[in-house]
């Protein structure tokens, strides 16, 4: 459902105390996540709920807002923008929002860009070793940072586990995650900050320098292994090919190297990562099945769900023989 953007626009010319600055509000990004906008005239980045059903309920912006404001002020946390105003009154814009800085770069999820191609094995590695930089001065970071609220090992995968069912999906999904949760992966210790999503297409670049770790909307406090394994599910993939652009490039580090470096940074072992793998493609599973779910049952519009249906099947394939692996 599109927004009404110049309602938009009055509504923050109104609120902000350099409100008369706004010229304009343009869409950047819609749909089954945050929507974000570019507020004009202010050149700042607006982020706030779908406008219709969307994924990752609930759509808490006053948390999200803490969770970056706070790693955006740790010393050593990963590279956010800055945040700005956060707004929890519907009636102003239509819905909770904050806004934030807008950086400049670009973000790519399933092609490297050309100027990535031809970098070379060097460049490629020192992308890579940012991305895992970022993750991994994360999870180094205390939890007493984030807001209140975390998640254990077993919550992660009961969670995933009623998003399948809700989702009305294929009982072998739904089967691999009772077995994750009947014997569950080892933790690595106590719970640190994690993401949630912690994708190499979330990544913001300007050339071959990272500049923001975005989309928080699933980070709180929890197993740091959980995102590792998420990483790890982009490796070989085959014909799925899903988020993994770059990953196929000369300099890509090899799991081994991203586990060393995880395990300096944070002083913790990685244990069960398979495991932890397949919970991550699971996890991502439940969330293309509920897309295609909210699509057949008409409470979505966004046309892509509506194709997410013959993408499950793969997934979940490529779920089971990553737990069948050692």
């Amino acid at each position: 459902m599109a927004r009404d953007l110049e309602r938009m626009t009055r509504g923050l010319r109104g609120y902000l105390k350099d409100g008369a600055k706004v010229t304009g509000i343009k869409a950047l990004s819609t749909g089954h996540s945050n929507e974000t906008y570019l507020v004009e005239g202010l050149d700042r980045i607006l982020r706030m709920p779908p406008s219709e059903e969307g994924l990752l309920p609930p759509y808490d912006m006053a948390r999200q807002h803490a969770i970056l404001d706070a790693v955006d002020k740790a010393p050593k946390g990963p590279p956010v923008p800055t945040m700005y105003e956060l707004c929890t009154d519907a009636s102003v814009i239509g819905d909770d929002f904050f806004l934030m800085s807008r950086l400049d770069g670009e973000a790519f999820d399933h092609v490297a860009p050309d100027w990535m191609k031809r970098a070379g094995a060097d460049t490629v590695s020192s992308m890579c070793a940012q991305w895992v930089g970022a993750i991994t001065s994360l999870h180094a970071l205390p939890a007493s940072l984030m807001p209140p609220g975390s998640r254990s090992v077993e919550q992660e995968i009961t969670h995933w586990r009623d998003v399948a069912v809700q989702a009305e999906t294929e009982k072998s999904l739904i089967d691999l995650l009772e077995a994750l949760l009947a014997k569950p992966p080892a933790s690595s210790g106590p719970m640190t900050p994690v993401h949630g999503d912690p994708k190499q297409g979330n990544c913001l670049w300007k050339g071959p320098e990272m500049q923001a770790l975005l989309d928080w909307e699933m980070a709180g406090v929890g197993e740091p292994l959980t995102d590792l394994g998420y990483m790890f599910q982009f490796y070989d993939q085959g014909e799925v090919s899903f988020a993994n652009a770059g990953f196929e490039l000369a300099g890509w580090w090899p799991r081994g190297r991203v586990v060393e470096e995880w395990q300096r940074v944070t002083g913790r072992v990685a244990r069960d990562i398979r495991l932890y793998e397949t919970l991550a493609l699971c996890k991502v599973s439940s969330i293309i099945a509920l897309g295609y779910h909210l699509s057949r049952t008409g409470r979505a519009t966004d046309p892509r769900f509506a194709s997410w249906g013959a993408v499950v099947p793969l997934y979940v394939e490529l779920a089971r023989k990553r737990a069948q692996m050692k």
